[in-house]
Parts: structure tokens; C-alpha cells; sequence
């Protein structure tokens, strides 16, 4: 009898702590006071912590939704979604692939500058990155180059240039998807030096590139910036070179096409590969 008591208290302990742990993260001290809920009959403490847990993991949730759409994601991407192998990306190091996909470079203020064509799944991958960061407690701002370009001009415009530029400065990860320097005015390019120059070492800013790091020299016009912008960029960065993989969004679409195209007899037809093969550069 004297066992079956004190199991009793350490279950009651138990569901306990677990609801004023519950408390604690959710940032109501008052409510994370275990001596409220002693004396509670086992079947409400119960009752209670299951409902706890399943209301916090919803906020969770939600809140973790809203950060996604304020920091510009427009899709949830998961390490499930990026399918590869040593095979599929045969210029990147494969431990420069695992870096991108987990949050350590982001807690070293790392950069990750993820270089390849068009399809090979360059914003696939930064794209889990920010989710990871985001799930991770961390603040994030996902842009396309044009789109910071265009922010950039808008915010000078209506002369609030200064907290665009902050606004970007500030946050833990700033993705910059697509970037051709040649988006960029000269005033632009300045703007842009000075968020990378103000998130150098401090922060983590992702980069993808359809282009090298030669050929950035070559799109900005003012060449010590350019040294200059590179540097804080390139600096102890994890590359990704996607360079030599297929064209993952133009496989998808033909594999799509060659299961709906058909002959009537039931027999895939080819002729929708032919043409993929045979159609433009």
C-alpha cells in the first residue's frame, strides 16, 4: 500500500513539473508556481497537462506560421524535400551540404553562399534553412534580389530608407535569393554594401547565385566595393556548388508530362520527351 502512495506522488510530481515547465516557456511565471497544483486529484492533473501541452503546441504553431509569412516564406520546406546524394551535386563537398541544411552556421554567424544554374535547387535548400532557422527561435527576412532592389528604391522615395536598411541589418538570417548585382543602381549597390557590412560577423546572411564570384566583380561597377562586398561575403563561408547538377524543375515537368501523355492504347508515348530534348537552348 505504502509503495502504491509513493508511486502515486511521483506521478503527481511528474505531471506537476511538466505543467509549471510548460508555464515557464510560455512566460507566466505566476502560473508556473508548482505549489498551485499540489493537492490536485490525479485524473484533473492529467486532464489538465494533456490539454496544456496540445494548447501550447498549437500556439507554437501558429506562431511559427505567422514568422514564416513575416520573414517572407511563402512555403514550408523540410530536410524531407531536398532529396541527394554524393551523385547529384558532383561539384559541392557533402559536408558543406549537411552545414546548410542544420543551424550551426547560423549560431557561428557563418554565411552560406549556395552558387548554381537555374532548377538545380539552390532556394529549395536555402529555403529549409530559414524554416530550420525560424523553427530554431531565430529571426529571419527571405528576399529576392529584385525585391530587395525594388525595396530599396521605394524606401528612398519615401525617405524611409534608413529603417529598410535596418530592418534588414538587424534580423538573424537574411536570405538574399537570385542575385545578379546588375538588379542594383549605384545607390542601390551602396545600400546593399552597407546591410552586408553591418551583418558582417554579427549576423548570417545566405546568398544564391546563378553566377561566380568572378562574375560579381564584374557586375558592380565600383571595384573596392566589390573586393569589399565579396570579402564579407566569402569569408569563412560554407559554399555550396551546385554547378554540374541537372535541371531538377525541367526533369520533374518531363516526368510529369511523359506520365499524363499517353497513346490510346495505353502505352506512354515519347513524344513529349522528344520535344523537351529537341526545344530551344
Amino acid at each position: 500500500m505504502l509503495q502504491k502512495q509513493e508511486s502515486a506522488t511521483e506521478d503527481s510530481t511528474t505531471l506537476v513539473n511538466g505543467i509549471t515547465e510548460v508555464f515557464a516557456e510560455m512566460h507566466l511565471p505566476n502560473l508556473a508556481e508548482p505549489k498551485i497544483y499540489l493537492g490536485m486529484p490525479m485524473p484533473i492533473l492529467k486532464q489538465f497537462h494533456k490539454a496544456l501541452i496540445a494548447q501550447h503546441t498549437e500556439d507554437k504553431e501558429r506562431l511559427y506560421r505567422n514568422r514564416l509569412k513575416y520573414a517572407g516564406v511563402t512555403k514550408e520546406r523540410t530536410d524531407q524535400a531536398f532529396k541527394w546524394d554524393d551523385d547529384t551535386y558532383p561539384m559541392a563537398r557533402p559536408e558543406s551540404i549537411e552545414e546548410a541544411l542544420s543551424t550551426g552556421f547560423i549560431r557561428e554567424h557563418k554565411n552560406l553562399v549556395v552558387i548554381g544554374p537555374p532548377g538545380v535547387g539552390k532556394s529549395m535548400l536555402v529555403t529549409i534553412a530559414v524554416c530550420k532557422a525560424i523553427r530554431n527561435g531565430f529571426s529571419a527576412k527571405y528576399r529576392t534580389a529584385h525585391g530587395i532592389a525594388t525595396g530599396l528604391s521605394e524606401a528612398k522615395t519615401g525617405n524611409s530608407l534608413s529603417g529598410y536598411i535596418r530592418m534588414l541589418s538587424s534580423c538573424d538570417v537574411l536570405a538574399i535569393d537570385d542575385l545578379p548585382f546588375a538588379s542594383f543602381s549605384a545607390e542601390g549597390a551602396q545600400a546593399l554594401f552597407s546591410i552586408i557590412d553591418a551583418r558582417y560577423e554579427r549576423k548570417s546572411t545566405i546568398i544564391t547565385s546563378n553566377h561566380s564570384f568572378g562574375d560579381w566583380f564584374a557586375e558592380l561597377p565600383d571595384k573596392s566595393m566589390a573586393t569589399a562586398m565579396v570579402g564579407r561575403i566569402a569569408q569563412e563561408a560554407i559554399i555550396v556548388n551546385m554547378n554540374g547538377a541537372k535541371d531538377m524543375r525541367l526533369k520533374h515537368a518531363v516526368e510529369m508530362l511523359g506520365i499524363a501523355a499517353e497513346t490510346p492504347g495505353g502505352k506512354p508515348s515519347h513524344f513529349v520527351f522528344e520535344t523537351a530534348g529537341n526545344g530551344g537552348n
